[in-house]
């Protein structure tokens, strides 16, 4: 996968359409020039927008791993009083205290769980295969891997924590915007962090889904799962097909029919393709 934000991609992908643009007689159709000039706004304008979003990220996850900290050092004093209150009020009776009453680690299948509320959402690029999870905890690569699990289906994924810190964490998420293959969806988990690898599912024409929200309340049908690749160039480029006149919409099409049918020439194909139309 590309070490490129998400914003970074957005910018290449309108500096290849201006590269495009400046190539003196590539493009000879006024029409399509001036759609395409209007793509590469649209892609900026993108991704300046999620250049703010990664920015505020970073600072929301720098400001929970601070609150985490504090919120441990807290939990670690508090500990530390209870010990030493309970080991005063029991030390002439110690010698006495059976076994079978010393408290164990063992976290019961009815743990009671803390539901984490602090995670970021990737959505990837255009046409990307995944889309990740970013779930901020202070020293989880240091914490027992058999206490960390995640679930996924084909429409959730359910991730828990045992006893982080004398707490239980869940994040559970259902009904996601698509489907992802769970045999293929992966986590990863790093010194601060748990990444969650969402797999997508590929149509049938080759085409990954275009995700906008990391969960949705529109009920999946199946034409949705099989859309065909130029409703997913629809989608992205709605704002601009809502401006735009009949005449635009119909020299768009018949462009793109153009490309994929091989009758534009090699030079500008290779640009389309670059676009991937």
């Amino acid at each position: 996968m590309s070490d490129l934000s998400t914003s970074d991609e957005r910018y290449l992908d309108a500096q290849e359409i201006e590269s495009l643009l400046a190539q003196e007689g590539l493009i000879q159709r006024p029409s399509v020039k001036a759609h395409l000039e209007a793509l590469a706004q649209k892609i900026r304008r993108d991704a300046n927008a999620i250049r703010r979003l990664e920015d505020s990220q970073v600072k929301a996850a720098a400001a929970a791993s601070t609150t985490t900290a504090a919120t441990v050092q807290s939990q670690e004093q508090e500990q530390q009083q209870q010990q030493q209150q309970t080991t005063a009020s029991q030390a002439p009776a110690a010698a006495t205290i059976p076994a079978s009453s010393v408290p164990t680690a063992n976290v019961s299948t009815s743990a009671k769980y803390k539901t984490i509320d602090k995670f970021s959402f990737d959505s990837g690029s255009y046409n990307s295969p995944t889309v990740t999870i970013y779930i901020p905890l202070t020293n989880i690569g240091s914490h027992p891997e058999s206490n960390i699990h995640c679930k996924f289906t084909k429409s959730s994924f359910d991730v828990t924590i045992l006893d982080l810190n004398g707490v239980n964490y869940r994040l559970l998420k259902d009904g996601l915007e698509h489907d992802i293959v769970p045999e293929e969806s992966k986590m990863k988990i790093k010194a601060n962090k748990i990444i969650l690898k969402l797999q997508k599912v590929k149509s049938d024409y080759g085409m990954y889904d275009s995700w906008n929200e990391l969960t949705s309340k529109k009920k999946k049908t199946e034409s949705d799962k099989n859309k065909d690749p130029s409703a997913s160039i629809m989608e992205l480029m709605k704002d601009m097909y809502d401006q735009g006149d009949d005449n635009m919409k119909k020299m768009i099409g018949e462009t793109m029919l153009k490309q994929r049918e091989g009758r534009l020439d090699s030079s500008l194909n290779k640009g389309m393709d670059d676009l991937n139309f």
